[in-house]
């Protein structure tokens, strides 16, 4: 089975039925990368339009927020919690009522984010159901709440079933729950902005301009001014919510897709106060730049993915298993095949203690729980001491380690390294691996 992600996600979930139409195959996920991906800076367009600006300046910001994610994007539950924020932006913006199918479908979206991510889900719905009690709790508001409440509840109520039904309640209090305690991993926001590079420069617009929103909400609450009231408060809100998604860990991964929305705000205003300039001349110039500027970098995107479609065809495919169709390194395949072949040969059961085990397992079709995605934080409430337990348990078992010479992936719980190196018996190496045997 290809592992998605960690385990106490339910974003594989959603790729279940996938694999069962297309097969379980590495390249199916970078095809539904691309789906998604296009979804993202679809929605995005599609939102900067019902902002009224025009389609130059929507397309323009479109491929300015494409050039944004592009170094940094992969299928992960944190760009589909993204694609779901914006969906739900472009929802209020467009379909503003107390409908009942309307509140039912918001709540129904921020419910679905509490299953790919439980801590960032729970903000986001949060958000959704009580921002709407900022001004007024009338009856229609309070109906249109209750209705939230409910598509809240429907995923969680169909996720508590599930989990009852294949007795995995136990795993996922223990995974989802009680283990969040053990992850202590953080990157500070100020490394980010210590970057000296235009990440930083990002990371500071990006909370700059979720500042200047908050007070233009306040003001607009105060003078009571109706016509960009409730748009400034969707904008606002949900980029916060999506901004969350920075904490802990503020890499410049997780940042590019916190502060996406963000970003798209930025590019709105900036965008919206030019296309507002009311100099005739000005304006001429600037449609007629704009147009240049537009259909060059639309034009300079297209050929790019052109030549990046036909250095795809040119490049060796890989012969692993689950790998068909993906370029790979000669390198990589060769240490792929022979740890495999080693793990084959070997009669006694092989474990991989590395963040990077599943790309060995995946082609064998061998999947291992916690070590296969050997990370601080996906080990459950036991940690690192519970892995320790369970290596000292073990009869004759072969474990494989990288060598000191090897850089470890700074999230891999050293603790049980340590151990291994310090109380197992050294027997051999295969690739840039030490092998172990436990008594």
């Amino acid at each position: 089975m290809i592992l998605i992600c960690y385990k106490h996600r339910y974003y594989h979930l959603y790729f279940g039925g996938i694999f069962k139409l297309f097969g379980q195959e590495l390249f199916v996920m970078r095809m539904a990368s691309t789906v998604l991906g296009t979804g993202i800076i679809f929605v995005s367009f599609k939102i900067l339009k019902e902002l009224k600006l025009n389609i130059k300046w929507s397309v323009l910001s479109s491929a300015l927020l494409f050039l944004f994610i592009k170094d940094n994007f992969y299928i992960d539950y944190n760009y589909a919690i993204l694609f779901i924020i914006l969906v739900l932006i472009y929802i209020e913006l467009k379909y503003k009522n107390y409908s009942t199918r309307y509140n039912l479908l918001i709540g129904l979206l921020a419910g679905i984010t509490i299953l790919l991510k439980q801590s960032t889900g729970i903000i986001i719905s949060a958000i959704t159901v009580l921002y709407l009690i900022i001004e007024k709790r009338d009856k229609e508001v309070l109906k249109a709440v209750g209705y939230r409440i409910l598509g809240v509840l429907i995923p969680c109520i169909i996720l508590l079933i599930y989990l009852l039904a294949t007795n995995s309640m136990p795993s996922f209090i223990d995974y989802c729950v009680l283990g969040i305690g053990t992850f202590k991993n953080s990157i500070s926001y100020l490394k980010l902005l210590r970057g000296g590079d235009l990440t930083a420069i990002w990371g500071m617009i990006a909370p700059l301009t979720l500042v200047v929103l908050l007070v233009i909400n306040i003001i607009n609450i105060k003078r009571k001014v109706i016509k960009t009231k409730e748009s400034n408060l969707i904008l606002f809100v949900y980029a916060v919510a999506e901004f969350t998604v920075v904490y802990p860990i503020a890499d410049k991964v997780h940042f590019v897709i916190a502060a996406f929305p963000a970003i798209l705000i930025t590019l709105y205003y900036i965008c919206k106060k030019i296309q507002e300039i009311k100099n005739i001349k000005v304006s001429i110039f600037i449609e007629h730049f704009m147009n240049i500027i537009t259909i060059s970098f639309v034009g300079i995107l297209i050929l790019q993915a052109i030549n990046d479609i036909y250095l795809y065809t040119q490049m060796d495919k890989s012969i692993l298993n689950h790998f068909s169709n993906i370029p790979i390194s000669s390198t990589l395949q060769a240490r792929i095949i022979e740890v495999d072949a080693y793990i084959k040969d070997e009669e006694r059961d092989v474990y991989i203690l590395d963040s990077e085990a599943a790309v060995y397992m995946m082609p064998l079709d061998k999947y291992n729980k916690d070590f296969d995605m050997f990370l601080k934080g996906n080990l459950g409430l036991a940690s690192e001491e519970g892995q320790i337990e369970k290596i000292k348990n073990m009869e004759n078992a072969v474990i494989l380690i990288k060598n000191d010479k090897m850089a470890l992936n700074w999230q891999t719980p050293t603790k049980v390294i340590e151990y291994i190196k310090n109380n197992l018996e050294k027997i051999g190496t295969v690739s840039f691996f030490d092998v172990y045997i436990t008594k």
